[in-house]
C-alpha cells in the first residue's frame, strides 16, 4: 500500500510540475507571438490555440495539488465563528459535497470524452485535435481532486490549511 501511496503522491506532484512547465511554455509562446507581431513578422498560427488548450490542462493538472496544499478557493468566514465541534461537522459535510461534485464532474467529463472519441469529433481552430482531448484532463483532474478531498475526510483534516503549530489557518 505504501508503494501505491508513494506513486500517487509522485503523480500529484508531477502533474503540478507539468502545469508549471506548461505555464512557462505559454508565457514564452505569448511573448514570442507579441514580439513577432510588434516586429511586423507573422507569428505561428498555433499560438492562440495552444495557449487556450494549455489553460485547461494547466488548471486541471494543478487542481489536485492545490486541494492537497489547501490552496483551493474556499469561503470560511461563516464557519470561523462556529464552535470548534460544529466547525468540524460543517467541514466534514463540505468535504462530502466537494467529493460528490468532483466525482459527478469527472463522470460527466468521462462520458463526453468517450462520446467524442467514438464519434471521432475534432476541435478545429488553428490546429485540429480530437475533441475528446478537451475532456480527458477534466475527468482526470476532477477525479484526483475527489481523491484528495476523500483523503482529507479519511485523515480527519478540514478544508483549511494547518499551521506548523497545529492551529488552523482561517485567514483565507
Amino acid at each position: 500500500m505504501q508503494t501505491v501511496t508513494r506513486l500517487y503522491d509522485r503523480l500529484i506532484k508531477a502533474l503540478a510540475i507539468l502545469a508549471c512547465a506548461m505555464l512557462a511554455g505559454v508565457f514564452v509562446l505569448i511573448v514570442t507571438d507579441v514580439s513577432m507581431r510588434t516586429l511586423g513578422w507573422r507569428p505561428p498560427v498555433f499560438s492562440s490555440a495552444v495557449s487556450e488548450y494549455s489553460l485547461l490542462y494547466m488548471t486541471m493538472f494543478a487542481a489536485p495539488w492545490l486541494v492537497r496544499e489547501r490552496g483551493h478557493v474556499r469561503i470560511d468566514s461563516f464557519v470561523t465563528f462556529l464552535p470548534e465541534k460544529r466547525r468540524y461537522q460543517v467541514e466534514r459535510m463540505l468535504l462530502v459535497v466537494c467529493v460528490s461534485i468532483c466525482l459527478l464532474a469527472a463522470y460527466i467529463s468521462t462520458r463526453f470524452a468517450i462520446d467524442f472519441w467514438q464519434k471521432n469529433a475534432v476541435d478545429i481552430r488553428a490546429i485540429e485535435i480530437p475533441r475528446a482531448l478537451l475532456f480527458i484532463p477534466l475527468a482526470v483532474g476532477f477525479f484526483l481532486c475527489a481523491v484528495e478531498f476523500i483523503r482529507l475526510l479519511v485523515i480527519g483534516e478540514g478544508l483549511a490549511a494547518s499551521d506548523s503549530d497545529g492551529t488552523t489557518d482561517h485567514g483565507h
